[in-house]
């Protein structure tokens, strides 16, 4: 099933082809990185010249906007907002720290954890179930 990912301050598409696009910057360097849209698939298009090591904590924009991403429940993660065809929606939460694998699906019914890091419990990040 194909979602729609959108920024959630100004709605835009942030997946406009394959690839789910965000502005990434840490350190004072900047630049776009491309995402999969596959739920736990962590192989992102990261330039060199953003030069990210492991643990470093990188701020997420949206590339249409420019506001920040970054998690009003948790600073540590950000979110974007998602839609499929068939009606569905929620957010996307994920962590803002490179190289740590931890993501989360959020509708109103359920809280689906993806990657090595993340609460397998069914609990989200900030301690809430689904949203509602």
């Amino acid at each position: 099933m194909k979602r729609n990912y959108h920024c959630p301050k100004c709605y835009g598409l942030l997946n406009p082809n394959v690839r789910i696009i965000l502005k990434a910057e840490c350190r004072g360097r900047a630049a776009l990185v491309l995402f999969s849209p596959q739920p736990g698939n962590y192989n992102a298009i990261v330039p060199e010249s953003l030069g990210l090591k492991r643990h470093d904590e990188v701020k997420f924009t949206c590339p249409l906007c420019s506001r920040d991403l970054t998690s009003r429940r948790n600073k540590a993660m950000a979110e974007v907002a998602f839609s499929t065809p068939g009606g569905d929606s929620g957010r996307v939460v994920f962590s803002r720290t490179y190289g740590h694998h931890e993501t989360y699906f959020v509708t109103k019914e359920e809280v689906r954890s993806y990657g090595r890091h993340a609460d397998r419990d069914g609990v989200s990040f900030w301690g809430e179930g689904p949203t509602g």
